[in-house]
């Protein structure tokens, strides 16, 4: 059953999830993705609308063909004196990744101009215009008026500022949208992000779904960043340390688009810090699954020193971009790939290692790291991808990978809370047992001190007997053996055990059981060779010494007890410990809760521990009114 199962777990659920994640990519691919909108687009730069074309599709995303004339900067004046002899090509947004406009041979960096042709239906409506993120500063005209300006267009006095803007304006008739854009000083350039066009409460309410969504984000960020912070402090916890940076980044990249939203900013140093985020990120990400992973040596070490060489690379790239060329891009675009194809590799063989090794949290970090690989497929399969009101393919992912993450850490810090209450447990039960080894030693100590004593005074008591016979004073000695005879009672120290340590903390509970009037009987011969160490041996019998006397002290009636018997028959140890308890007591699948505090007794869970770490077994058996416990250890 369990070989089916685990079978099942890294078969049949990578596999599920391989293909569900591709569906869900594939999904958002055709239902929110401006490339794919089902909506009439422009053809050789001129769009025309009708009622019919408004009423289906209010909004729509302005993609294909539009006017671009490169190395110029008209404004409408141009047009209206007459049409350019320039050269002109009709390029999709999207298309190219700048000014170069597919030419190889020329700069990313330059001047440009983009032209598109509105024709409306007839009767004025209230339209608006949303321009996304413009490289790097451009002068936007609706007919011969100025709408919206970012930064300075003109090359003698260049000045770059990127800031999303929405026009809002009245219109009917043929309308003339003109863009004149430079950019020398990013990696992208001019026109990268198609606008969104249409009836102004359409355009508005996408946007405002578009910023909750990111919003949202931003927020379930910043709770995993607050909680990991204070986590990671209070209980000095590195790995909630390392998440709380990742989450720093993620908050970083994930809130550029509300930041160029509502600010107008600079190129740099705005947007190496984003790519810079992105990427360190990624490395946060590798560091935290080498830890959760326990992945060890040089190996651990390799990919993560990739990636933070390839994050220092991105950011200088970035900082650099108005002074490199294309050249340059190409080869920062071939870095990109290697370190998110790469990483998206190197997590899933991580992740596949702890699973073979049968790792914690191996199988989890497996299904998100699958996922991050899928998105990362996904945006490589199908690039004309951008959403219209969810996040990116990588975003999806790597949200996924976070969220992971975030879910075994929540595991292992649990798993950590609850070894710390065990060592403190076990921490207190190891004082315990040293003051019972001392009151051992103390009370054996008087026995021999009182034994010296009396073998010291008998030389006296002789003499003295002997004169008093030598006198033939019967009554005196009479006298005299009767004033000797009270100092003499016998003061024995009862021994439960052959084994000193164990012997202590049977006669420290024998001391407790009396005190609350609990009869207490215990037989325990051991071995001289004992292959379970002295302290998990103490931490056994203490534990189910504590919890038999705890439970006879909440007894309200009836007789109280504690019996214990243990020997090592065969190649066995065995342990039962009979107490009485009030018969109240609660259990949840085979766990019982503590009597002292909220949750699961930490005394039974210690037991467990160590029997199980021995490869013994150990039963708890509730009755009426008698709780037993029974031990099996095997010994070597």
């Amino acid at each position: 059953m369990k070989r089916i199962k685990r079978i099942l777990l890294t078969g049949a659920v990578p596999l599920a999830i391989l293909l569900s994640s591709w569906l869900l990519f594939a999904f958002l691919y055709q239902t929110d993705n401006k490339y794919t909108q089902k909506a009439s687009q422009p053809i050789c730069g001129i769009l025309s609308l009708s009622e019919k074309d408004l009423r289906q599709a209010p909004l729509r995303y302005l993609i294909r063909e539009w006017e671009f004339y490169p190395d110029v900067l008209f404004t409408p004046q141009t047009f209206a004196d007459k049409k350019p002899g320039t050269y002109r090509q009709y390029i999709s947004v999207g298309q190219y990744g700048g000014m170069e406009a597919g030419n190889i041979h020329r700069s990313p960096h330059g001047i440009g101009t983009y032209r598109l042709t509105i024709q409306l239906p007839k009767g004025m409506r209230t339209y608006a215009l949303e321009l996304p993120e413009i490289f790097s500063a451009y002068a936007f005209y609706i007919n011969q008026e100025l709408k919206a300006q970012s930064g300075d267009p003109n090359p003698e006095s260049y000045t770059p500022c990127i800031k999303e803007k929405t026009v809002v304006f009245q219109g009917e008739g043929t309308i003339n949208l003109l863009l004149a854009v430079s950019d020398f000083s990013w990696i992208y350039s001019g026109l990268t992000y198609p606008p969104a066009f249409g009836l102004a409460d359409a355009v508005i309410n996408a946007r405002e779904n578009y910023l909750l969504i990111r919003m949202a984000a931003l927020l379930l960020g910043f709770l995993g960043l607050i909680l990991s912070l204070y986590l990671g402090f209070r209980a000095h916890w590195k790995k909630g340390l390392l998440y709380a940076l990742q989450c720093i980044f993620y908050l970083g990249y994930t809130a550029f688009p509300l930041l160029h939203r509502f600010f107008a900013t600079d190129v740099n140093p705005w947007y190496a810090l984003q790519l810079f985020c992105f990427y360190a990120m990624l490395l946060m990400a590798v560091l935290l699954q080498n830890s959760l992973c326990q992945i060890r040596g040089k190996i651990a070490g390799i990919w993560p020193f990739i990636c933070a060489a390839g994050t220092v690379a991105a950011f200088l790239t970035g900082i650099c971009a108005s002074r490199l060329g294309l050249t340059a891009f190409y080869s920062f675009s071939l870095l990109s790939a290697v370190l998110k194809y790469g990483s998206a590799v190197y997590l899933l063989i991580v992740s596949g290692v702890a699973v073979r090794n049968r790792r914690r949290f191996s199988l989890l970090l497996l299904y998100t790291s699958e996922f991050f690989a899928v998105s990362l497929l996904a945006d490589r399969v199908m690039p004309l991808f951008e959403p219209i009101r969810g996040g990116w393919f990588i975003e999806i992912g790597g949200t996924g990978l976070m969220l992971g993450l975030a879910c075994a850490l929540c595991r292992d810090l649990g798993e950590a809370y609850k070894r710390s209450l065990t060592l403190a447990e076990e921490y207190r039960l190891m004082e315990r047992q040293l003051s019972m080894q001392k009151e051992h030693y103390r009370q054996l100590t008087q026995q021999i001190e009182a034994a010296r004593t009396a073998s010291h005074d008998l030389r006296h008591h002789m003499r003295t007997l002997r004169t008093l016979a030598d006198r033939a004073s019967l009554p005196d000695i009479r006298r005299y053996l009767e004033e000797y005879e009270p100092h003499t009672e016998p003061r024995d120290v009862i021994t439960y055990s052959n084994h000193p340590a164990a012997d202590a903390i049977l006669s420290y509970y024998a001391g407790v059981a009396l005190r609350i009037h609990a009869e207490f009987s215990a037989v325990l011969q051991l071995p001289e060779s004992l292959n379970i160490p002295d302290t998990d041996l103490c931490i056994l019998l203490g534990n189910l010494l504590e919890n038999a006397v705890e439970a006879c002290e909440r007894q309200t009636a009836g007789k109280r007890f504690v019996y214990l018997r243990g020997e090592a028959t065969g190649r066995q140890l065995r342990l039962v410990i009979d107490n009485s308890f009030d018969g109240i007591i609660t259990e949840r699948e085979g766990r019982y809760f503590s009597s002292k505090r909220k949750g699961f007794g930490l005394g039974i869970h210690s037991v467990r521990s160590i029997v199980e770490a021995h490869g013994g077994l150990v039963l708890f058996e509730p009755g009426d009114q008698v709780f037993k416990a029974s031990v099996f250890i095997p010994l070597k």
